[in-house]
């Protein structure tokens, strides 16, 4: 039997158009936004051991060394996603459309090799459920430590842990910088996390990083093309000159990567975090919740009632 729309009638399916299918950086996007907290925690132990440690060099010179920028773009994204990942894991193959950088696509191989590597570098743990695969992290010193999220246990191992905006990955900045690039901002982010600005010496990088001067060098003239690099030259006394002074560079970063729109993104996070904790603990219509406020009414916050402001 068919059945015929007559002329009075709409068509309910009018206005319902297909829709193209997102790219890598509009699944990281998407996800991201489902994540709801506006940036990702890292512990600054990967960038950098302790002072006193036999060598300062973490994983992150290790992944540099070996050229392994698509396992450090994997290892970013993975704590960045952790909220969604833990809820529910992606195929492969969206992981690889994520891990895209620009002309270069990145195929299932790849992403299955870089998530490989992060497994030898015992930073996750790796199960494979049909097209799915779980990915858990472990702690980011490479010691195969169970992980858990930065800022939740009194015990910081390191140096305490560094943040990363997520418009470091919605604002495209992960498909404008290569791999040293990359490292210099991890290094930026980690030493300007409480001080403003930070000041090393390229010569100083193998040994406080494992990195070496070219790399640094690159890493920050990256930075500096992409405009997130802000620098200052300052001339301090120095007997030892022949001039009696030397330069000195001090760097930052622009916002939103500054030390101080990274506060304020941790700030407005943390307050939305426990307004929905208040909301979840005081159900709707209890006598614990605060009533609405009437037009003209001002609110005794000790007595919890309202009185007219014209009396």
């Amino acid at each position: 039997m068919c059945f015929l729309v007559t002329p009075d009638e709409t068509d309910p399916f009018a206005g319902l158009t297909d829709e193209l299918p997102l790219d890598g950086a509009g699944v990281r996007s998407r996800l991201l936004a489902e994540a709801l907290r506006g940036y990702a925690p890292l512990r600054k132990v990967f960038v950098q051991r302790p002072s006193g440690s036999e060598t300062r060099a973490s994983v992150l010179a290790a992944m540099v060394t070996a050229r392994q920028e698509r396992a450090l773009d994997a290892f970013l994204l993975i704590h960045a996603l952790m909220p969604v990942l833990s809820e529910d894991p992606l195929p492969l193959a969206t992981w690889a459309r994520m891990l895209n950088r620009g002309r270069t696509p990145c195929t299932l191989r790849v992403a299955s090799a870089a998530f490989r590597q992060l497994v030898d570098y015992k930073l996750i743990t790796r199960e494979d459920r049909g097209r799915k695969t779980l990915v858990t992290p472990l702690l980011e010193d490479g010691s195969g430590d169970g992980w858990t999220r930065p800022g939740r246990t009194r015990h910081a191992l390191g140096h305490g842990y560094l943040t990363i905006p997520y418009a470091y990955w919605t604002n495209g900045l992960v498909d404008r910088l290569q791999l040293a690039g990359k490292a210099m901002f991890l290094i930026m982010l980690s030493e300007t996390s409480v001080q403003t600005t930070f000041s090393m010496a390229v010569e100083r990088a193998p040994a406080w990083y494992g990195i070496s001067e070219r790399t640094a060098e690159r890493g920050y003239k990256q930075l500096r093309d992409v405009g997130v690099l802000l620098e200052h030259r300052q001339f301090v006394n120095d007997p030892r000159s022949p001039t009696g002074f030397r330069a000195v560079w001090h760097r930052t970063l622009a916002p939103p990567f500054s030390t101080a729109a990274r506060h304020r993104l941790q700030m407005a996070t943390r307050a939305a975090v426990h307004r929905k904790l208040e909301r979840a603990a005081t159900p709707t219509g209890s006598a614990n919740a605060p009533k609405a406020r009437r037009g003209g009414e001002k609110r005794d916050e000790a007595k919890g009632t309202y009185t007219s402001r014209r009396a």
